[in-house]
């Protein structure tokens, strides 16, 4: 059998080079300074040299205890995902989400929440598109793109619908544009490359609009809920915005529509066989590829 060094000296040594003073890694741990004292001395008779250099106002690291401290927290942090995980396994599952997908599938977790009140979902939103099982602590996720590697299951959701946006008021005059009054207007766009719109342009064939122009923001919430201030014409994906579209606070001017990439509900195998992921599985497969409103 492996012998491995004390894993409570272990905990104090990352706490105790995490604050560089014996004090206030004690007050941390809410032991004695002397009692932390001893765990590092336990700890350096273990490995046979010291791990810290004592100085009047603090401590720092030896050479030795720099490259001891990565791999302790690396451990501790896998231990604590892990253990997280173990933890929820049986009725919490917790989904990591988009931003920008949160106005489509929040209603349907409600609902779905109501159906199946014995399994609470954990929903964590970010601006990243994509997951990794490896590293994050999410039993299963909603990506843009299709998910590559192994290891990974997928339910394809919906594919993006995207054509302009913009608010009601602008369409007073003239319901159905044409491509040059498409140049007047402030194009609004989800992404600093401003890609979107190049596509859709080039997608409808209009080249008399500069795609370089207009206001850039950091999501796509953010450029549509512009556009529904009647601040401009922003990209939007029919099938996210389909409630905008229903209640009319958005209208779309142009009836090209151009097909983008897809979004997939992903899971890894360690929890494929799962209640909770089997259940929601199941549920939510009854919205994919439901046709957006005024599509």
């Amino acid at each position: 059998m492996r012998r491995l060094p004390p894993l409570n000296a272990l905990q104090v040594f990352e706490t105790v080079a995490r604050h560089q003073n014996i004090t206030r890694a004690a007050d941390h741990l809410c032991l004695t300074q002397g009692a932390v004292s001893r765990q590092i001395l336990i700890l350096e008779e273990y490995f046979g040299f010291p791990l810290f250099v004592r100085h009047p106002r603090g401590l720092t690291l030896t050479a030795e205890g720099e490259s001891l401290l990565p791999a302790v927290r690396d451990s501790f942090s896998r231990l604590e995902e892990i253990s997280n995980r173990l933890t929820r396994q049986r009725t919490d599952l917790a989904l990591k989400v988009p931003t920008c997908v949160m106005r489509w599938i929040y209603p349907k977790i409600m609902s779905f929440q109501a159906e199946h009140p014995d399994i609470q979902l954990q929903v964590t939103t970010a601006l990243q598109h994509s997951v990794d099982f490896q590293r994050e602590p999410f039993d299963a996720a909603i990506v843009y793109g299709a998910p590559s590697g192994s290891g990974t299951n997928s339910l394809l959701l919906f594919t993006e619908q995207l054509t302009p946006m913009c608010a009601p008021s602008m369409l007073k005059d003239k319901p159905r544009w044409q491509a040059e009054d498409l140049a007047q207007q402030t194009l609004l766009h989800p992404t600093r490359d401003h890609r979107d719109w190049e596509m859709w342009l080039h997608y409808a064939g209009i080249k008399n609009v500069d795609a370089n122009g207009g206001q850039s923001f950091d999501t796509l919430d953010l450029a549509v809920n512009a556009a529904a201030q009647g601040f401009g014409m922003a990209i939007g994906d029919c099938m996210l915005a389909s409630d905008d579209l229903e209640m009319q606070r958005l209208v779309k001017p142009f009836d090209c529509i151009m097909p983008g990439e897809s979004y997939y509900f992903v899971y890894p195998d360690s929890v494929a066989n799962q209640e909770k992921i089997t259940t929601f599985r199941t549920w939510i497969s009854q919205y994919c590829g439901a046709p957006a409103i005024g599509s």
